[in-house]
């Protein structure tokens, strides 16, 4: 394919190319009639509202780690304050015990003293060793303290944490379900959709004499023919491999973007799920990081579409190319090229389709660009 580069006299018009229908079910034909399109609308907004859910409770997830380590290493150095106080402590005692340390042992150093004023020396080196002993012991009192305090909070702070998890796993399990069952309602008003359109065209033909088609054939999505996966270049060295690369990257470079994430109008049946990136036919498109290929394929109004599973639980969705370059189940290193971008799909021109999901279904969403700078990736 020939490769067209970008250049900033042509961002204007390439920024209007965008996705023409990406709504909830991904299609272009709707959910269903009546009450079937409601329902669906109804989950879809259910999900939403769980990867909100979701989100808040990842958030306190990621605070709580990082106050748990401040308190772990407070901790730390307490206890080694402590200990150290305490090393000082019984060299103090071994010392007055060898010395001057009271008893019949102090009685002679006084007894033994030379003149009245060698005696009143002693006694005043005696005394500011008890000071000594006694500001020792309070702050080896003190020391205990803050530690008990310290413990405490750690383990207050990671039974929050606790909650804070079966929070998120709660989230999580929220939005798969509800995303599942509005997937299958749409499969079902799709299926029912085609076999309608099926038996409409027989009887159309019938009457025409066997000689008549629909124009266009079945309604569906276009995917192009790009579908077959490409050698793309040489693969980049295994990410502990790669010194000083960055492990998150842009998904494509440079990245001019166009449509936004929960943008809405007359290109879009709701809200916009994803960013767009105002790219030509053939760029090259990158993971944004380390990761698993979870899905290849085409469908819905996406077109050719790579999705990756990564580390950290999130899922990255790469949509509209015209040449896959990976395989399903295979690991890919941040910065690798995964296809080329195309205007499969439902599309009113070339350009990236680009998602962070929650799970790896359509609805699941969350805006890219925070997310990305959260992960040192400036666009």
């Amino acid at each position: 394919m020939r490769r067209v580069g970008f250049t900033r006299r042509y961002a204007v018009s390439v920024a209007v190319a965008g996705c023409l229908v990406v709504g909830a079910s991904g299609t272009g034909y709707g959910a269903g009639p009546g009450s079937e399109a409601v329902e669906v609308e109804r989950l879809y907004r259910e999900a939403a509202a769980a990867v909100q859910a979701h989100e808040v409770a990842r958030k306190a997830v990621a605070r709580g780690r990082e106050k748990v380590g401040r308190l772990r290493a407070a901790e730390a150095a307490e206890a080694a304050r402590l200990a150290q106080l305490r090393e000082v402590m019984g060299e103090f005692a071994r010392g007055q015990y060898r010395g001057s340390g009271g008893g019949l042992g102090y009685t002679l150093l006084l007894v033994s003293a030379e003149s009245p004023e060698q005696m009143m020396e002693r006694v005043s080196l005696a005394r500011r060793g008890g000071h000594a002993t006694a500001s020792l012991l309070t702050r080896v009192r003190e020391s205990r303290a803050r530690l008990a305090r310290d413990r405490a909070e750690s383990a207050r702070v990671l039974g929050a944490l606790k909650g804070e998890f079966a929070r998120q796993s709660a989230a999580r399990d929220r939005i798969e379900g509800k995303l599942k069952e509005a997937q299958e309602r749409l499969r079902a008003a799709e299926a029912a959709r085609r076999t309608a359109f099926a038996a409409a065209a027989a009887a159309r033909a019938g009457k025409a004499g066997g000689g008549w088609a629909p124009a266009g054939g079945a309604p569906g999505p276009a995917c192009g023919s790009g579908a077959d996966v490409e050698p793309l270049g040489s693969r980049p060295r295994k990410p502990s491999d790669r010194a000083g690369t960055p492990k998150w990257v842009k998904p494509v470079d440079p990245a001019p973007m166009s449509s936004g994430f929960a943008d809405s109008g007359g290109r879009w049946r709701h809200r916009h799920t994803g960013q767009d990136f105002a790219v030509f036919d053939g760029e090259p498109v990158r993971a944004v990081g380390d990761g698993t290929v979870h899905f290849i394929g085409c469908g819905d109004g996406f077109g050719n579409q790579v999705i990756l599973r990564h580390a950290n639980g999130y899922f990255t969705q790469y949509a509209h190319l015209s040449v896959f370059g990976v395989r399903t189940g295979q690991r890919v290193a941040a910065g690798e090229t995964i296809g080329l971008s195309g205007r499969t799909g439902n599309v009113s021109g070339p350009h990236l389709h680009f998602e962070v999901r929650v799970t790896p279904q359509l609805g699941s969403g969350i805006n890219p660009l925070p997310w990305l700078r959260e992960h040192g990736v400036a666009l």
